[in-house]
């Protein structure tokens, strides 16, 4: 940087603008806030002769007002990401191998002051800044880039979004009369909002803040009749750091299941408080894969494939399921344990899993991609008020494509919108029971969201053609079993 450059930062450190704010104002590179001090000497702005003294850095020893753009937010940084290492809320997650990321939550009156020090500088180095554009890094972007180099390496843990995350707030007392001049800069702005001024946060949210007061929308002779440019502060006023915490990272767990049973649900039943069915399949996995993540088994998120009825099993290779498993105390699940939640699941004798393993949330998609475009195989037990005959099997047996349409089935309309859709059955195929005259089993492969039941029996003329009309007697469904989903996720494990 020239000796233009030095002149504006020695004119900002003799305002009380700390060095890490200079750099922000001077628009220094990512690098330069990994090692501040180094990064002034580099660039010309602070003679390393007058820097050190005895080995150690002066600008260390002296003691220096609080920062009038950043209220002492960078003063002690070092400290910080060893308290986060140190911090009880940290360690809980000691056990995730995973990195962090930070939440930082900064008071809206950083902005206000960043502005009063942009009209300050512009003013007085009008051929170095863009009178339209604030010329500064932002100080939450600056806290990042110096901050995560930090807790880097005290953590010993890399910058991850999807690790740990590490919530630090931060206040300041004197915001709310800070902030009241604001009204008096621009009044028309907080005509709506007179009721709210005396919560911060709905005061003035940072998205009206950055939209209402820039440079090319308030009147700076207003700003500075009702706010000092540049800001002052003093020793007694700074940030206020709040009590860190941390929140675990989300797992994602995916696998597939089996449901033996003709009577358990796939989710809990729940109606108007009231509960229908005594468990479910979600929650006999719940209960012998949350102990593992230390989250309560309550606040996992189920999701499948599709689902079947509560009196249809769930046969063959298993339908995929997800559980989403919030602020989890580990992001690790070893071979040893997924078998051994696999066998905990087996023991109830309603429900079995396999190849239960760690996805990621990408991989989210294809459970809930376009289900449509699924198809799923089925086998159903059928009891006709006739005779099964010749005929009605040789009606039964098609290899084109059916197309159904199917206005939403009666037993379900309570919680699905009256629509028609259209469906299609790839292949079907029936045999006669020998043991029955007066029942067959059907096989079909259907587009998923198909009504299996309502195919079968008609439902009173809501789905056309259904195997009733085809075979010109009453027929229902005794038993169904899915027996396939066409989905090739997730991996198959442990065969």
């Amino acid at each position: 940087m020239g000796t233009k450059q030095k002149t504006i930062f020695e004119y900002l450190r003799s305002v009380d603008c700390c060095r890490v704010c200079c750099l922000r104002f001077l628009k220094a590179t990512k690098e330069a806030f990994i090692d501040i001090e180094a990064a002034l000497v580099k660039l010309n702005l602070v003679d390393p002769a007058t820097e050190e003294e005895n080995g150690e850095r002066k600008s260390k020893r002296v003691k220096e007002n609080v920062c009038i753009a950043c209220l002492g937010l960078f003063d002690s940084l070092d400290s910080l990401a060893d308290e986060v290492k140190q911090s009880e809320a940290f360690q809980r997650y000691s056990k995730c191998e995973a990195g962090f990321f930070t939440s930082i939550s900064l008071p809206l009156v950083l902005h206000l002051r960043q502005l009063s020090l942009w009209y300050d500088v512009v003013e007085r180095f009008p051929d170095n800044f863009d009178k339209q554009t604030l010329p500064d890094i932002a100080v939450k972007d600056a806290l990042k880039m110096v901050l995560i180099p930090r807790l880097e390496r005290a953590l010993d843990k890399p910058f991850s979004v999807d690790g740990v995350m590490v919530t630090v707030p931060y206040t300041y007392d004197n915001e709310q009369k800070e902030l009241q001049a604001l009204e008096r800069i621009s009044p028309g702005i907080f005509a709506g909002r007179k009721a709210h001024k005396h919560t911060r946060k709905e005061f003035l949210t940072r998205n009206a803040f950055e939209k209402h007061f820039t440079p090319d929308v308030i009147d700076v002779n207003l700003f500075r009749a009702h706010y000092s440019v540049p800001p002052v502060s003093s020793e007694n006023v700074r940030l206020v750091r709040g009590e860190i915490s941390a929140t675990g990272p989300t797992i994602f767990v995916a696998g597939r299941y089996n449901k033996w049973s003709r009577t358990l649900s796939q989710t809990p039943w729940i109606i108007e408080g009231k509960r229908l069915m005594e468990g479910s399949v979600q929650e006999t996995l719940e209960a012998a894969i949350a102990p593992h993540f230390g989250v309560p088994e309550g606040q996992l998120i189920f999701s499948s494939s599709g689902r079947e009825d509560v009196d249809v099993r769930c046969l063959g290779e298993g339908r995929p399921f997800v559980l989403e498993i919030p602020n989890a105390l580990t992001d690790q699940l070893p071979e040893q344990n997924a078998v051994a939640m696999e066998q905990a699941v087996e023991t109830s004798g309603t429900v079995s899993i396999r190849d239960l393993q760690l996805v990621k949330r990408t991989d989210l998609v294809h459970i809930r991609g376009n289900e449509s475009e699924k198809r799923k195989f089925y086998r159903a037990l059928c009891v006709t008020t006739e005779p099964v005959n010749e005929e009605m099997i040789r009606r039964l047996r098609v290899d084109e494509t059916i197309e159904l349409q199917q206005v939403t089935p009666l037993r379900v309309l309570h919680r699905r919108p009256l629509l028609k859709r259209s469906r299609h059955v790839y292949r079907l195929q029936a045999w006669a029971c020998r043991d029955n005259p007066n029942a067959m089993v059907i096989e079909l492969e259907t587009q998923a969201g198909t009504y299996i039941k309502e195919f079968v029996h008609g439902d009173f003329g809501r789905t056309k053609p259904s195997i009733r009309d085809m075979i010109g007697v009453e027929v229902d469904i005794h038993a169904l079993d899915v027996m396939a989903i066409d989905l090739d996720w997730p991996q198959r494990l442990r065969r």
